[in-house]
């Protein structure tokens, strides 16, 4: 039995797919005491912290007209709470949760995309060396806590390796450390990860590391290089790029309109399973509107109504392994309603065809 339990939790904590991201609606800020005064300037913090998680994009903060329409912040609050800190610390740590329909209305406004709960999780394997010590971190060092929080506080999830044997026959710190990336894809593989991000970490002074870091995925591959007093402010700085990255392609500009498309799905042999295709499809954000039109046999057609672009809502669904493409897929008159102009004809969208894993 305890063998069991073990293969399962391996097999869990292997999957790399779309994972739920939570808590994109809030943030924590720290504050001296619980005036008003105090409160304000952390709330107007805490918006651009969650605009930026929402969007997926620092360079959001940019964006000064959607700014000055969320100057009047209180109004997007939902609830805030204060928590005293530990460890005789002083002050308190102020939650502050935002009304999620009404941000994403203004976000949308000013022509920022919204980016859903449901983001892929990346495999992350970072090369360290402190003081001499060099290590793989691994989804048991000391400092996956400090990893992982790193990516929620920008709205990524990681997975960290698991740095078992079968991790240790195939990669070593010096595979990371020099980015062989064939090695490091070979070593991913078990991981079934969709997008994979590796580094080399380097504490080169007393308050100075410098990060090295690649991300990997279907759409290339990009780098970038970071400094910073901090092992929380370098990950920070590179988890943003990161998730930028990952924004252009789950959440582009320009894909706000509003579409009707059908999806065939096929292999539903009972009710459990149209059950959990229509429950999947309807999670995921950018349907708004599910219904289902004609059953036959094993194969159902169901009528979506989407916000964003169809290519985007098939990236979302490649993410998980829920639905596989079918090859057969050829272009049908659909209807299109964009948010400004209703009923606007466009003859050469797709009805998308898949089957049920």
């Amino acid at each position: 039995m305890r063998y069991v339990l073990s293969s399962i939790l391996l097999v869990l904590s292997m999957s790399s797919y779309a994972v739920q991201v939570n808590g994109l609606y809030t943030a924590i800020v720290a504050v001296d005491d619980q005036s008003q005064s105090a409160r304000n300037a952390a709330i107007h913090i805490a918006i651009r912290k969650v605009v930026q998680k929402v969007s997926g994009r620092q360079s959001v903060l940019q964006n000064r007209p959607l700014l000055g329409a969320l100057s009047n912040v209180s109004s997007y609050i939902e609830q805030f709470q204060y928590k005293e800190k530990e460890d005789d610390e002083l002050g308190f740590w102020l939650t502050i949760k935002f009304q999620k329909s009404a941000l994403d209305k203004v976000m949308q406004q000013f022509d920022t995309p919204v980016w859903g709960s449901k983001r892929p999780a990346v495999l992350v394997w970072f090369a360290v060396e402190n003081d001499g010590v060099k290590y793989i971190v691994g989804s048991e060092a000391d400092e996956s806590g400090l990893f992982t929080q790193a990516a929620l506080d920008v709205g990524l999830r990681i997975t960290l390796p698991l740095l078992d044997i079968d991790d240790q026959r195939i990669i070593s710190f010096n595979d990371v450390w020099a980015g062989f990336s064939d090695q490091i894809l070979l070593a991913s593989e078990r991981y079934e990860a969709k997008q994979m991000m590796y580094g080399r970490l380097l504490k080169d002074g007393e308050n100075s590391w410098n990060l090295n870091w690649t991300l990997m995925g279907l759409s290339g591959q990009r780098s970038g290089l970071e400094q910073a007093d901090t092992v929380e402010n370098i990950l920070s700085l590179a988890f943003l790029g990161v998730s930028e990255d990952l924004a252009n392609i789950y959440a582009p500009y320009g894909a706000i309109s509003q579409s009707a498309i059908t999806i065939n799905v096929k292999g539903v042999s009972d009710l459990t399973e149209f059950v959990e295709v229509t429950r999947y499809l309807s999670s995921l954000d950018m349907v708004k509107k599910l219904n289902w039109s004609q059953v036959t046999g094993d194969k159902v057609e169901l009528e979506l109504s989407v916000i964003g672009r169809v290519s985007v809502l098939q990236d979302t669904i490649g993410l998980d392994n829920v639905l596989q493409p079918e090859a057969r897929a050829y272009p049908l008159r659909t209807h299109f309603i964009d948010s400004q102009k209703q009923g606007v004809s466009q003859p050469l969208k797709q009805t998308l065809y898949y089957s049920i894993n």
